[in-house]
């Protein structure tokens, strides 16, 4: 009897096996990394130039397409937004990941709304850069600062102002992370072979959590577009706030669920009630003999308000919001700082210089907080002056939140809407502020250390909003504000720090021992 030979096994899916005589660290990648940051530390691990790496991923171009182009270029320019002529199953293979997750890196696939306006240069972190880590949610220029380090994200080379390419170029010296003008290195560390890579865990679930929250803006205006036809007023306005980059995507999500459920259904009160669904914090409507809900029917803004200049809109905005604030700084002084307002007039007398960037020793924590409040909102350096008269100061802090945290103005809105709608923001956020500089005062304490710097109030939690409507009669302003979480250890936290006879001596000691 003769045996026949079996049929040889059939390789089904060549992709998951590597090529050989390259190298890869599967720890080195996080999950949220982008084609560039893989390519760079990819390319240092095995000692690739940029000529070297497009000859692995790029696609070649046509005999046809070479004898037009200038030079007669072997490989084409590769902008890493987009997936065109790049090799992305390839470089999945030598990384040992699924497609799918390395299409992920690009801005085309992660965020398919929004790759039109991402940066075309590179967009980056220079402390991630260390590590060879990029996210392609640093080149929607959503946010300015990394939200791991919180530093500013770079656009420009530091020595010569060059921006660097987001591009795969092969006539281009240098490598990734470096600047192709100057040649400085931004990610000396991954050039070490011997160096780890390797994010740690939380950094690495911050990452995607923060990528997710980029997302799903990236999905929002389809969302709001939905609500507004399923209420069947698709020019009604409805606004929500910037998330906030510190925070977990899951509150924001669910605060923009309950938000759209409630505006869909909220002329229908009963069904409101029993589904226990979130209610608007406040509602603003015009009466009837008001001149401006005469002129809010008209769905094109009057003559006058739209030749308005943008100078004059300022002032008057600047103007509202200088009253506000005072308002609530006179309630802080008068109902929260005030056993401890000797403390704070006292400190305010001592450090008459320019604080920022050094490092004093802690006071009194309430006075602390108060001062640097009032130096964030104030726009001022130097605690000496705010125990000086406000006139003819330029409050830069209430500048930067008209001209970056306030709502963009809509023409259904009538100018009334407008200032209450801005006045009820600006007052939950410096109060939200002060519950920030009280927490960090806190800090100091235990770190017996504060170092001074006006930009800490960057990292601090800030609710989320939303409004909706006109404004009018017919269809009332509803603004939604998240819960301030942080009241509760706000109170508990003014009722410890009592002013005792001993408070105010320990206060004295504190601030003589401050020496410039």
């Amino acid at each position: 009897m003769v045996s026949r030979p079996s049929a040889a096994p059939i390789l089904i899916d060549c992709s998951t096996v590597p090529e050989a005589n390259w190298c890869w660290r599967p720890e080195w990648y996080c999950g949220s990394d982008s084609v560039y940051g893989l390519l760079a530390k990819f390319g240092s691990l095995n000692v690739l130039s940029t000529r070297e790496l497009c000859e692995l991923f790029v696609e070649k171009n046509s005999s046809e397409s070479k004898n037009r182009l200038p030079g007669r270029p072997h490989f084409p320019v590769v902008d890493l937004r987009y997936t065109k002529d790049f090799r992305v199953a390839r470089l999945a293979n030598l990384l040992r990941l699924d497609t799918a997750r390395v299409r992920l890196g690009f801005v085309e696939s992660l965020f398919p709304n929004a790759t039109q306006i991402a940066s075309t240069d590179l967009v980056w972190c220079p402390y991630c850069a260390k590590h060879g880590f990029h996210s392609p949610a640093f080149q929607l220029n959503y946010s300015s600062v990394c939200p791991l380090h919180g530093h500013m994200l770079l656009r420009r080379c530091t020595r010569c102002s060059s921006p660097l390419p987001y591009r795969l170029n092969a006539t281009i010296r240098g490598e990734l992370f470096s600047c192709p003008s100057c040649g400085k290195d931004f990610a000396l560390a991954i050039r070490s072979p011997a160096r780890t890579l390797e994010m740690k865990a939380d950094a690495a679930l911050l990452f995607a959590d923060y990528s997710e929250l980029i997302r799903f803006s990236d999905q929002l205006p389809t969302m709001v577009n939905a609500c507004k036809a399923l209420v069947g007023r698709p020019y009604m306005p409805l606004f929500i706030s910037k998330p906030d980059i510190y925070r977990r995507s899951a509150s924001f999500r669910q605060f923009v669920t309950d938000v759209l459920v409630s505006v869909s259904i909220h002329n229908c009160k009963e069904t409101q009630a029993s589904l226990n669904l979130l209610a608007p914090s406040f509602t603003f409507a015009e009466p009837m003999h008001s001149p401006h809900a005469t002129q809010a029917k008209s769905s094109m803004p009057s003559v006058r308000r739209a030749i308005k200049s943008v100078a004059s809109e300022t002032d008057q905005k600047l103007q509202e919001a200088w009253a506000i604030y005072r308002t609530v700084r006179r309630h802080l002084w008068r109902h929260h700082v005030c056993q401890h307002r000797s403390c704070a007039q006292l400190a305010m007398k001592t450090l008459w210089w320019d604080l920022e960037g050094e490092k004093t020793k802690p006071f009194c924590e309430i006075a602390l907080a108060f001062i640097r409040w009032r130096m964030q909102w104030e726009g001022r350096r130097i605690p000496a002056t705010l125990a000086v008269s406000n006139r003819g100061i330029v409050p830069y802090g209430l500048l930067g939140w008209i001209s970056k945290d306030s709502p963009i103005s809509s023409v259904h809105w009538s100018p009334a809407f407008e200032s209450w709608l801005n006045a009820h923001l600006l007052a939950a956020a410096c109060l939200d502020s002060f519950a920030g500089w009280m927490m960090l005062s806190a800090a100091h304490k235990v770190d017996h250390q504060v170092r001074w710097c006006m930009k800490d109030h960057e990292m601090f939690t800030k609710r989320h909003w939303a409004c909706s409507g006109r404004g009018t009669p017919l269809e009332p302003g509803l603004l939604f504000l998240e819960p301030l979480t942080s009241s509760n250890y706000l109170s508990a936290n003014l009722l410890s720090c009592k002013c005792t006879r001993m408070h105010h001596r320990v206060t004295v000691l504190a601030l003589a021992r401050v020496k410039r």
